[in-house]
């Protein structure tokens, strides 16, 4: 048996599934050490020879990068993971909305199964009175035939109903790590009172500070100024320092090589390297700045206008479907019953029929099965308007 707040631990804890999506977020952070990381040093030897006179040069070479760009670039790449991880929680919040759909479908199948079953087996039980009357010649044959053939035909529902159960059960198995049985899962529902739903625009407030992909879009939006002053500061030079040694034969006069130093002089080298950014000035990496600046900003405007739609529409939906499903099982499926019984007096009094004792059981059983489907349809709502918002509806 499986709640569905275990149903979510499980996931949690156990599913490859939520590891697999959050990996995405370590693969971007690879991006934040790339940036932060500095240039190495390099070793330079260069030997020259004129005229008798040999050179040697034995220089280390260092860049620093002082102007403050690599900062930038460090701050622009961490708002970029910022918002792959804010994407992600999205997905893996995705993740766990689909489990309770999924767990909802096992909950609604597992109920219509149920109600055929026991439709069936009252179907049964009035086919094997009505036979023992036929055997005192106290019912006609058709009756019976009737009543079983009646039985044939929940019992081909029930089949149906089955197969949409495992199909649920396979479903949710696909949540859970490898080796889960499927046909082991019962899910089991904790009635609970259905909590007030908010005013939209306390809905879109929530969503404002919950939807993975309009934070997302801020941090977007952060990194590509990030990226822009970054690019600014690549105006600015920065130094390469180069120290070392130079040695040479002319203090000497004599011909010397590569390998031949005494007799000479030696003396320390030291250098200042920068690049004038004469002709490349940024321009593509400016640009691209403000693309991104201008696409996170087109983004968050035409988000907001679409969940504005999106939240008022669930909202109705899910009290639309609420009072459609009270209304229902307060008006067709309580008076079910009392319908079965008045049938079933009126046909052991002999003032009714058996097709209208068969029709009565029949139409207690569509609405039970119905209603199942109503509240399947409510909780289904619930959670789409949760995904959507962030509003929370306590397990």
């Amino acid at each position: 048996m499986l709640t569905e707040s275990e149903a979510l631990a499980r996931l949690a804890t156990n599913s490859p599934r939520v590891p697999a999506i959050r990996a995405l977020v370590d693969i971007a952070r690879v991006d934040v050490l790339a940036a932060g990381r500095w240039p190495n040093p390099r070793v330079n030897w260069d030997r020259q020879s004129v005229a008798g006179v040999t050179e040697h040069y034995l220089t280390v070479s260092q860049p620093l990068p002082i102007t403050g760009r690599r900062r930038l670039d460090v701050q622009a790449v961490s708002a970029l993971v910022s918002a792959s991880s804010s994407r992600v929680e999205d997905e893996v919040r995705r993740l766990r909305a689909d489990l309770r759909l999924a767990f909802a479908e096992l909950l609604a199948a597992q109920a219509r199964e149920r109600e055929l079953t026991a439709a069936r087996d009252r179907l049964r039980e009035l086919s094997g009175v009505l036979a023992k009357r036929e055997g005192e010649g106290d019912a006609a044959g058709f009756d019976r035939l009737r009543a079983e053939r009646e039985v044939l035909d929940v019992e081909a529902d029930l089949v149906v109903a089955a197969t949409e159960r495992a199909r649920a059960q396979g479903t949710l198995a696909g949540f859970f790590a490898a080796g889960t049985d499927p046909s082991q899962i019962l899910a089991v529902d904790r009635p609970a009172s259905a909590p007030a739903v908010p005013a939209l625009d306390a809905l879109l407030e929530q969503a404002e500070s919950t939807r993975g992909d309009l934070v997302a879009y801020r941090h977007e939006l952060e990194a590509a100024r990030l990226a822009a002053r970054a690019a600014g500061r690549s105006l600015v030079p920065e130094p390469e320092i180069v120290v070392g040694t130079k040695s040479s034969t002319a203090s000497s006069g004599g011909v010397g090589s590569a390998l031949t130093m005494s007799g000479g002089a030696s003396g320390p080298f030291v250098a200042v390297h920068a690049t004038i950014p004469l002709f490349d000035r940024a321009r593509p990496e400016r640009a691209l700045a403000a693309a991104q600046a201008a696409r996170a900003e087109a983004g968050v405007a035409s988000l907001r206008a679409v969940l504005r739609g999106q939240v008022a529409a669930l909202r109705d939906a899910v009290l639309q479907r609420r009072a459609g499903a009270d209304r229902y099982r307060a008006e067709a499926v309580q008076s079910a019953a009392q319908i079965e019984r008045i049938a079933q007096v009126a046909y052991d009094a002999g003032e009714r029929g058996i097709l209208e004792l068969l029709d009565a059981y029949r139409l207690g059983a569509s609405a039970r099965v119905r209603q199942t489907t109503l509240d399947l349809g409510v909780r289904q709502a619930e959670i789409e308007i949760e995904f959507a918002t962030g509003w929370e509806i306590p397990l």
